[in-house]
């Protein structure tokens, strides 16, 4: 039995390496742990064949047509596009919304608790809204201003920031998760500011638990979670000798016991805390080469595998700098081809990884520049350059693109850019992807994605069979030290059959939902793929096995 359960909780490490299986719960699916904006998924890589699944406007209105972060669960997409909160399917077909109470402002990180949405919106209100029944729950006081910052969820209590235009005045703040009340708002009397882009985060120490959060001040606050008390404060100015704004998260990685941010003016900084809340050890590095050159930074960063992956605008070019997250010397940086800032965050997808490749990962991330697409680089543990990629770019909705990416389990890409147009990419839809033809019609924004003509008369496509999901263990030793681990799943869509691999072999085709190996102990990888034809595969649901 102890070896049954040994092998489940290996198994389950695996298959679900974020917080809860088919959620992306916040901006860069921050939930206050290691492993933010991470992915365990085959995403797209083949530039030749990806494209949109479906994409969608939600407004057609002229003036600014910004769509939130979007909340991804197994079945649904949530998304905010002005005062409207919209719930559809994974097709991108709008099931249902609700009339919020105000407009969102330029930026809207909501998150959610997998029963609740809070919605941070014009004014400084933050909305609940119960995901089943799209129904508004409560509306917090306004705390006056814009709702730029990422929303935190944590432990029954939401946390989010206000600003005015020029970050100049705001507050930071907490209220109850169950009706909406507020336990506290912060504001530095010393350094007034606003919080624009920033985000908070809660770390555990040994005496204490506290909230860290960031202003267009360069400050860092150590807060109460609970109580209208601060700990600590850092001006990261005493770190570097020069001011920045703070317009990023703070991410957190337990391998360094450390949190990551960055400033404006260009830094990135390393901060370890005292067991009482207290700021004991910071660290920087700048994100060029001179800091006579022009510089900026509004990037959270992301950890993988020792790697701190963050994106700036330096000598008037994109950059995404590679950096040792215990040394903080950077590794090496790659820049755009032309001039593009960088505004976003990287999404690491760790579906390729393994040790034969050294833990390859593909970074991406978006460039606030037309068209508004998806770029990328091959990373690993042994790497010391790369060049960035283009994985796909708009033909039909260019614009700028300030936005991060989020990913599902499947890995398929999410994003908006400044067109208000809502991508789902993903391999094998190259095709959607085409010009329209110049009989084409426009279509309505409420049109489902099922009837929608994206790129004109495009051809028909083949049926793209899903992986297989929901894979479970069991297992039972055999004679003279073999084991019987028999795997069942749900087949992914589409799919007539799954084509199961181990050690790059094939074992067997199956019409099944379940199928016995005979596996000696050790560790053991095996790949299930969604089949219809030796064409037409999904890409591979990974697991890894502990048999002892």
């Amino acid at each position: 039995m102890k070896r049954i359960i040994c092998l489940l909780l290996i198994v389950t490490l695996f298959l679900i390496p974020c917080s809860s299986a088919y959620a992306w719960t916040s901006f860069r699916n921050e939930e206050g742990r290691s492993g933010a904006n991470t992915i365990h998924a085959t995403t797209p890589i083949d530039t030749n064949t990806t494209g949109p699944k479906w994409k969608k406007r939600f407004s057609q209105s002229m003036g600014s047509a910004m769509n939130s972060t979007p909340i991804i669960t197994e079945k649904n997409i949530y998304i905010v596009n002005k005062d409207i909160l919209y719930k559809t399917d994974k097709e991108g077909t709008i099931l249902t919304t609700l009339q919020l109470c105000a407009s969102m402002n330029s930026m809207c990180h909501m998150a959610s608790d997998g029963t609740y949405l809070y919605i941070p919106l014009g004014g400084g209100l933050l909305q609940c809204v119960d995901m089943d029944t799209m129904s508004s729950v409560w509306t917090s006081e306004s705390f006056g201003g814009q709702s730029l910052t990422t929303v935190y969820v944590y432990n029954g209590l939401i946390y989010a920031g206000t600003t005015n235009g020029d970050g100049s005045e705001g507050c930071f703040y907490c209220v109850e998760a169950e009706n909406g009340k507020t336990r506290w708002s912060y504001q530095n009397k010393t350094l007034p500011c606003g919080y624009y882009w920033s985000g908070a985060v809660s770390a555990t120490l040994s005496s204490a638990e506290c909230l860290l959060f960031g202003g267009d001040n360069g400050v860092l606050v150590s807060h109460s979670l609970t109580e209208n008390q601060v700990y600590d404060t850092l001006d990261l100015t005493s770190i570097t000798g020069s001011r920045g704004k703070i317009r990023a998260g703070i991410t957190y990685d337990a391998t360094s016991d450390a949190f990551y941010t960055t400033s404006n003016n260009g830094y990135l900084y390393q901060i370890r805390m005292d067991q009482n809340g207290n700021f004991d050890a910071v660290n920087s590095v700048f994100l060029g080469e001179s800091t006579d050159k022009t510089v900026n930074c509004t990037s959270t960063p992301t950890i993988y595998n020792g790697r701190v992956y963050v994106c700036s605008y330096y000598d008037n070019a994109g950059r995404i700098s590679v950096i040792d997250a215990d040394t903080m010397h950077t590794i090496y940086a790659a820049t755009t081809a032309g001039t593009a800032d960088i505004k976003s965050s990287p999404l690491v997808s760790t579906g390729y990884a393994t040790e034969e490749n050294h833990h390859q990962v593909y970074v991406y991330f978006t460039q606030n520049t037309v068209p508004g697409g998806i770029y990328y680089i091959e990373d690993s543990a042994i790497s010391t350059s790369a060049n960035i990629k283009t994985l796909y770019e708009p033909k039909n909705n260019p614009q700028f693109c300030l936005q991060s990416l989020a990913a599902d389990t499947e890995g398929t890409l999410y994003y908006s850019n400044d067109s208000g147009t809502f991508f789902a990419v993903h391999e094998g839809f190259a095709a959607n992807n085409l010009p329209p033809s110049p009989s084409s019609s426009t279509v309505s924004p409420e049109t489902p994605a099922s009837q929608q003509t994206i790129s004109g008369t495009a051809p028909k496509k083949k049926l793209r069979p899903g992986k297989p999901s929901r894979i479970k263990i069991k297992s039972k030793k055999k004679y003279r030290g073999k084991y019987k681990v028999t795997l069942s799943w749900k087949k992914g869509k589409h799919s007539k059959k799954t084509q199961i691999k181990i050690k790059g072999k094939k074992l067997k085709t199956v019409s099944g939902t379940k199928y016995t190996l005979s596996l000696k102990k050790g560790v053991h990888s095996i790949l299930l793929y969604g089949y219809i034809s030796p064409s037409q595969k999904s890409s591979a649901a990974r697991i890894r096995i502990r048999v002892s």
